[in-house]
């Protein structure tokens, strides 16, 4: 496929002078190792369940609020990945990493001015900076996707004959991103003391760390810029051999061609249709909206929730949360990968692991109904089913793409797995809303104290009995396939 206008423009410089200073093989090395700390730094916006206190406190958010950025930020992740991935096909991964730096360095740079300038929330304009705040955090969200899809199309490109560098290690460095992004927020720079606290507590200073984020994502932006341009590279040279053989056979030769090519997009076309009006599509986008929706309401309600339970040394306690999350979801993510391959090589259906992570999944809601039901709550029960989400949430995220390329194969993967996302979307916004809902409403009294954690539990009620919903319907997904012959 020929370079696009846009990604000729776009790595025209890099193309000219690339080839006088690295070596083709060299250049690979580098480009891939570039596109893993985009990966990594892609992820970043994970960190957002830290920034909740602050926001409280300084800029006197209400949970609502709270949860309604959380939730434009992930309609942003989710619902622009068919989008991104058109644009990538027709104008390579440089246009989606330059689209994420357009939106990550002004968003990040104008949030940290907000925070700087508490007058603009407290006085009559709040209304206005909160929106805008929203804004930035829709195309923090949208931004997110362009960086990682660009990084996950460089390595797949550059090694498209080994999964393990094509998939497995840019996933896992995105799943990375929050451990080195909550392991980046403990330096002491980044905390300032509360001076509404009578106690000597601290609080992340956000101020600095949306500018740091500013400044990080300049550096990616240069180092992806670099590294999806070898891509351009690849098509560049791929396109001028293609036409040197053109030139070299006859028009008669190549005319019947044409026909075949015409009669596949026609195939895929009719493929897609029936994907489309397919009852297991939408059956199984239900149940990972009713089983991802309780996950990404928890990820982004950790720093309040902690709050909630266990009032002395929240901050502290929400960053070590973060981070057992984050590792756990991070191992979980190569071992689903693992085992998946070893079930197939065995011939065991990739059922009972969907099945048993979900069956987990109840357990953890289960807990977080026992904790928040407690009088009494310590960080040792929190932490560890922080633990058991993350470990859900990383398979999940592992065994639904598997499950959507084994029923629909490799042609339609993204089209369908990209439309899929936008169900964990939908699912985060609803329960995320039915969070802030319930914490405004039933948690804070009139003075605007925290009352006791049962206060909550409501809502585990609600996300315990939704995973049960989301077994019944994957088992329903299996049984329609089991029909169709189709054992997965």
């Amino acid at each position: 496929m020929p370079l696009s206008t846009i990604e000729h423009y776009l790595s025209y410089h890099t193309r000219l002078l690339l080839p006088h200073v690295l070596s083709r093989q060299s250049s690979h090395r580098i480009a891939y190792i570039f596109s893993l700390l985009s990966a990594v730094s892609a992820g970043f916006i994970t960190l957002i369940s830290l920034y909740s206190q602050p926001w409280q406190h300084r800029l006197n958010y209400s949970s609502w609020q709270i949860n309604t950025i959380a939730s434009m930020t992930n309609l942003g992740m989710y619902l622009t990945p068919p989008i991104l991935g058109m644009i990538a096909d027709s104008h390579g991964p440089i246009t989606l990493s330059f689209l994420a730096i357009v939106g990550f360095i002004p968003s990040y740079s104008y949030l940290a001015y907000v925070f700087n300038h508490p007058e603009l929330s407290l006085e009559g304009n709040g209304d206005s900076s909160f929106n805008l705040s929203i804004v930035c955090f829709t195309f923090i969200g949208i931004s997110t996707s362009a960086l990682y899809f660009s990084a996950l199309l460089t390595c797949t490109k550059l090694y498209p004959r080994t999964k393990l560098l094509s998939i497995s290690l840019p996933t896992t460095c995105y799943g990375i991103s929050s451990v080195v992004g909550s392991q980046l927020l403990r330096i002491k720079w980044f905390w300032s003391y509360n001076a509404q606290s009578s106690s000597s507590s601290h609080v992340l200073n956000l101020g600095r760390v949306f500018q740091t984020f500013a400044w990080i994502y300049v550096v990616i932006g240069v180092l992806a810029w670099i590294a999806t341009s070898v891509v351009s590279l690849l098509h560049f040279d791929e396109e001028r051999d293609s036409q040197k053989h053109f030139d070299d056979q006859t028009d008669v030769e190549q005319l019947p061609l044409l026909e075949p090519e015409n009669r596949a997009e026609e195939k895929f076309a009719r493929t897609i249709l029936r994907i489309f009006t397919d009852p297991v599509t939408y059956i199984l986008a239900l149940s990972i909206l009713l089983s991802l929706g309780p996950l990404e309401m928890f990820i982004a309600n950790m720093g309040s929730l902690a709050n909630l339970l266990v009032q002395v040394d929240a901050p502290t306690l929400s960053t070590k949360l973060l981070s057992t999350y984050a590792l756990s979801s991070t191992f979980t993510r190569l071992m689903t990968g693992i085992i998946a391959d070893f079930f197939a090589r065995k011939r065991i259906s990739i059922k009972w692991i969907l099945l048993t992570l979900l069956s987990l999944g109840v357990c953890a809601q289960l807990f977080l109904l026992k904790l928040t039901s407690s009088s009494t709550v310590s960080s040792w029960g929190l932490v560890p089913t922080g633990s058991l989400v993350g470990v859900i949430y990383g398979g999940l995220f592992t065994v639904y793409p598997t499950l959507v390329l084994l029923i629909w194969g490799e042609r339609s993967f993204g089209t369908v797995y990209g439309s899929l996302l936008i169900a964990p979307a939908v699912g985060s916004t609803i329960f995320c809303m039915l969070y802030a809902k319930v914490y405004d409403s039933r948690c804070m009294n009139s003075g605007g104290d925290l009352l006791k954690s049962s206060c909550i539990s409501v809502v585990y009620k609600y996300s315990s009995m939704t995973f049960v919903a989301s077994i019944t319907l994957s088992a329903v997904v299996f049984w329609k396939l089991k029909r169709r012959n189709l054992i997965i």
